[in-house]
């Protein structure tokens, strides 16, 4: 159990240090990853970056994500979770349609803050608070191997085994501290736990920006 993000982003630098993962740069899904990804690169001293993930959430389970898109046309959909859930295919084409376009625009006024995504030839660092289901971390990582990678290491305070399993067959590396069979929600691992808002994201975003420049 985590107090709340900066406390459960601590004891994911102290698991990296044990493993001794370094990484050239941290990438964080925004918004929910972005104060994790924060403590992780200044403790690491590396820079850090963000990438803009929408979720597609499952018809009458939205606390399901049955699937993800990043900007430039990236997607990945749970084929077998679509099966379980019974959802139609429709359904599936236009949530894939409308987070297509809401990505593209929330990744403009990301841009604004923090500028491109520079991996090219890096050993990255995905960071996230939680992995509950591998879906923002498969696309996430289709975006970053298109953007030149050389490694990704999924990275977060939390998640459960049989969901790792498949994040390994898609990344170089993984590091979780928390990895309890029984997980139903990222949530429930935390304390304290809020939904982050691109507003409050970018905020923060900002004021890394301005300490860093300083």
């Amino acid at each position: 159990m985590f107090t709340d993000r900066s406390d459960a982003a601590q004891q994911l630098v102290t698991a990296l240090r044990q493993r001794d993962v370094a990484g050239d740069v941290v990438v964080a899904p925004a918004p929910n990853g972005v104060p994790v990804g924060n403590v992780v690169a200044d403790a690491k001293g590396t820079p850090m970056n963000v990438i803009v993930i929408q979720r597609i959430q499952a018809p009458d389970h939205p606390e399901l994500t049955i699937g993800a898109v990043a900007p430039g046309g990236f997607s990945w959909i749970n084929t077998p979770m679509l099966r379980f859930l019974d959802v139609n295919w429709e359904y599936v084409q236009e949530a894939k349609t409308h987070a297509s376009d809401t990505v593209e625009t929330r990744a403009v006024a990301y841009g604004e803050t923090w500028g491109p995504l520079d991996v090219s030839g890096k050993q990255v660092l995905l960071v996230d608070d939680g992995i509950p289901t591998g879906a923002v971390m498969r696309v996430a990582t289709q975006r970053l191997r298109k953007a030149g990678a050389a490694e990704v290491i999924a990275a977060a305070p939390v998640a459960p085994p049989d969901v790792l399993e498949e994040v390994r067959r898609w990344t170089d590396d993984v590091v979780v501290p928390l990895q309890p069979t029984a997980f139903q929600s990222t949530a429930e691992y935390y304390e304290e736990f809020s939904r982050m808002t691109d507003e409050e994201a970018t905020t923060a975003l900002s004021d890394i920006v301005q300490s860093q420049s300083a």
